[in-house]
């Protein structure tokens, strides 16, 4: 059943009541737009913060999504997302071509009542909606969207490398508890493709042996992967001044997983911008992100365009299940062959097609 506004309203009033006694009282707060899982609301402070700051976002959860009473989640997930975000304190933030990225502060979390106060990060939009703008190429011309890949590939490259130190690696020890999460995001992509794959037989009758092992390539605990939105200005003349400011949010879903992985899923939702909203930018992102990221072994670049495949695929049920669909059926069914190419090639080790396909900047060597 979903909420009613007035039952949204009322949870900002809650957290209000619940911030009064703290440095982060506030004197309003507005219902934010975005996001499923949690509410969030921008929090006008009644005293400036040290920093200058006038105004928090609260990112409250509750055991069920932001959207509907009827979809359960586990409200442990906050708990993995403190952890993240304070030990990313440590983590330098980078610049690249005047490109300067970051994770946001964590100024307080309320485990009790399951709350968190964070740096509002004003003047700012995810990088999806702009993609799916009718303004994108303005506001993404090539030279800036390869640039923001870029920068974002070398940021991903720079994490990974951190999380394996042992100062980090200590810090986040618990993470792989995190099995509520591990468990969603299993159970709609390497648990669900190969139902998807049987709607569509002609794409997938003779491939299901090779599928299987699919579905347990991505189980082994290695590095740390996050399932995170991107934050961009949100004022297309911005790109055109001397720096951006990049943020990396959202970590709640982080787990324990392989370093190809988070390269296939950030490849895969960027590619599927592309493909069922025309996004061009998208593909000059992808190009300057693994440029960014550094050269891949054949192996690694098999694997990610694996997940890529599978993640193309299993946008068939991370849509709304209740919303008919709205995309053509070709289009539709191309999703659906595109990713079975890219999981039956990668298995195949077939790198003359990927050297043809547009994920032939995973072979680049130079």
């Amino acid at each position: 059943m979903a909420l009613q506004q007035a039952e949204k309203d009322q949870f900002g009033i809650q957290v209000a009541r619940e911030l009064s006694h703290t440095p982060y009282a506030i004197s309003s707060q507005a219902l934010l737009s975005g996001g499923t899982a949690n509410f969030l609301f921008r929090g006008t402070l009644v005293q400036p913060l040290p920093d200058g700051a006038k105004t928090v976002v609260i990112k409250h959860s509750e055991e069920f999504v932001s959207a509907s009473r009827d979809f359960p989640l586990d409200v442990s997930r906050c708990l993995f997302e403190e952890a993240m975000l304070k030990a990313l304190q440590l983590l330098p933030s980078i610049t690249v071509d005047n490109i300067h990225l970051r994770t946001p502060r964590l100024y307080l979390f309320d485990e009790k009542t399951n709350t968190q106060v964070l740096e509002d990060l004003v003047s700012t939009i995810d990088l999806k909606t702009v993609l799916e703008s009718p303004t994108a190429s303005t506001a993404l011309p090539h030279p800036f969207a390869t640039g923001i890949g870029h920068a974002l590939g070398a940021w991903l490259q720079s994490f990974h490398t951190w999380v394996s130190e042992p100062a980090p690696a200590a810090l986040l020890k618990d993470l792989g508890d995190n099995e509520p999460m591990r468990k969603i995001r299993y159970s709609i992509s390497y648990g669900a493709f190969t139902n998807i794959v049987q709607k569509f037989p002609k794409y997938g009758s003779d491939a299901e042996p090779r599928w299987k092992r699919s579905e347990t390539w991505r189980l082994p605990n290695t590095p740390k992967n996050p399932k995170t939105n991107i934050l961009i200005p949100d004022n297309a003349s911005l790109v055109r001044e001397h720096s951006t400011n990049l943020f990396i949010i959202d970590w709640e879903f982080a787990q324990f997983g392989r370093k190809e992985y988070d390269l296939g899923q950030i490849i895969g939702d960027l590619y599927e911008r592309k493909h069922f909203m025309g996004a061009e930018g998208a593909l000059w992102i992808i190009q300057g992100f693994t440029a960014g990221y550094g050269v891949l072994s054949d192996e690694k670049a098999f694997r990610i365009a694996i997940h890529v495949g599978v993640h193309l695929i299993c946008w068939y049920i991370r849509r709304n299940p209740m919303a008919p669909f709205t995309e053509p059926p070709e289009q539709i069914e191309n999703a659906i062959r595109i990713g079975t190419d890219f999981i039956e090639k990668g298995w195949k080790r077939d790198l003359a097609w990927f050297k043809k396909s547009e994920l032939a900047c995973l072979f680049k060597r130079e």
